[in-house]
């Protein structure tokens, strides 16, 4: 009779998969940033690696943006895993290692893994994603009128390839099955677009864990006749179940230049507020549910906005009394003190009045920003800041953290 690891090795042949036992490769830290810190911290890090994700909401929320700005971190991410491999082969090399250089010379062949945005919708804003950051034109699809089942299969065969790292399908709803294209306008399918996703959902997922591909969704949201506050989504429930991180968004208030609030019939807002709802959390603990970040009209997200409500809501690295902000170091909780203007042999506490005066201290002391993002960050992915490390004996020094304090992002969003 065979035993247990006579089987497991058996299927291990059959299945071609050498890691079958290996456990969840899930881990905090596997993440696509945002560029927001705001919802890297609601969702400990960003989108999952080789998972589903999908964004959904109202038409004009910023999940397209939003989106955009995953795929633009996605490719300085997996640039910058290439760098990584190719350094650790070179010293693998140079140590003597002659086998590793067919495989230094395939992979910079294949150069880093690729980013894919299908287009569906054929909305698509090449300008706006070149101020978001990404210049190059050639990883957007527009595919033509064609099936669903054509497009499933295209990003099915895309994935199987190994050179995928990250593929955004824009949107769900644009999906047209081959019942519905070969029938005419007002004759009726049922659950035609749900049965396809289903099936494709299921086929897609083990080859995510295998080619270590991360699949976005975008959806919409359709108005619920059996129940308004409960939101519905297009395509069935086989995203809802298999994704691993799910979010809503809803545009909040508009803004000035300054991030200030502005009343909801302001004609010329410099951006506005996004509330983004986790509705779903698999990959880390389910502890923050709610995000408001800020999207400006001219140039996307505001990272510096994040880190000033992050340092004061969250962390309580910067100080708020009244409308004064004493601002402190991030790693020992000192506040910091600079030279007194009108007397250079004493020094004076790092205090402004208002938000913006906060927003002003981070251009005037970009070493102070990047200490502070670097903190939060660190905390973020679960590092420990090399801020931290006592070079003399080798060991992670104890200091005096700020006490958590409440973060609460306004907005409601209802059931």
């Amino acid at each position: 009779m065979p035993t247990y690891s006579d089987i497991i090795n058996k299927m291990k042949k059959e299945w071609k998969a050498e890691s079958l036992m290996a456990g969840a490769n899930t881990e905090r830290g596997g993440k696509i940033q945002f560029s927001s810190p705001i919802l890297n911290w609601a969702t400990y890090g960003g989108i999952p690696m080789n998972g589903i994700t999908e964004f959904f909401g109202e038409p004009g929320g910023g999940k397209t943006t939003t989106a955009i700005d995953i795929c633009k971190n996605a490719k300085i991410l997996f640039q910058q895993q290439l760098e990584d491999k190719a350094r650790e082969l070179r010293e693998q090399i140079a140590r003597g290692n002659k086998a590793k250089v067919t495989e230094l010379e395939d992979l910079l062949e294949r150069g880093p893994k690729k980013v894919l945005y299908v287009d569906l919708e054929h909305s698509f804003d090449q300008a706006w994603s070149k101020t978001l950051g990404i210049e190059d034109a050639d990883w957007v699809m527009q595919p033509p009128n064609v099936t669903a089942e054509s497009v499933l299969n295209t990003i099915s065969e895309l994935i199987q390839t190994g050179e995928m790292g990250l593929v955004v399908l824009d949107s769900i709803p644009s999906l047209v099955p081959e019942t519905e294209l070969t029938k005419k306008i007002g004759e009726k399918t049922v659950a035609a677009l749900a049965n396809i996703l289903t099936v494709f959902i299921r086929k897609v997922v083990p080859l995510l864990t295998r080619y270590e591909t991360s699949l976005l969704f975008i959806n919409q949201t359709r108005d619920n006749q059996d129940n308004p506050y409960e939101v519905k989504t297009p395509g069935g429930r086989a995203v809802r179940f298999y994704a691993n991180l799910r979010i809503y968004f809803r545009l909040g208030n508009p803004v000035d230049f300054l991030g200030n609030e502005l009343p909801m019939r302001e004609e010329n807002p410099a951006g506005y507020k996004v509330m983004a709802k986790l509705a779903k959390q698999k990959t880390a603990p389910f502890d923050r549910k709610l995000a408001t970040y800020f999207l400006m009209c001219s140039g996307g997200i505001r990272p510096d906005f994040d880190y000033a409500q992050l340092a004061v809501n969250r962390y309580g690295i910067i100080k708020k009394a009244g409308a004064w902000f004493t601002f402190t170091d991030p790693y020992t909780g000192e506040v910091l003190e600079k030279p007194d203007p009108n007397n250079p042999d004493k020094s004076v506490i790092v205090k402004v009045n208002g938000m913006q005066k906060v927003y002003d201290y981070f251009k005037q002391d970009p070493d102070y920003y990047n200490k502070l993002s670097r903190y939060i960050m660190d905390d973020i992915s679960g590092k420990v800041s090399e801020e931290v490390i006592d070079t003399t004996s080798g060991t992670v020094t104890d200091i005096d953290l700020p006490e958590d304090s409440e973060y609460e992002p306004e907005g409601d969003f209802g059931q």
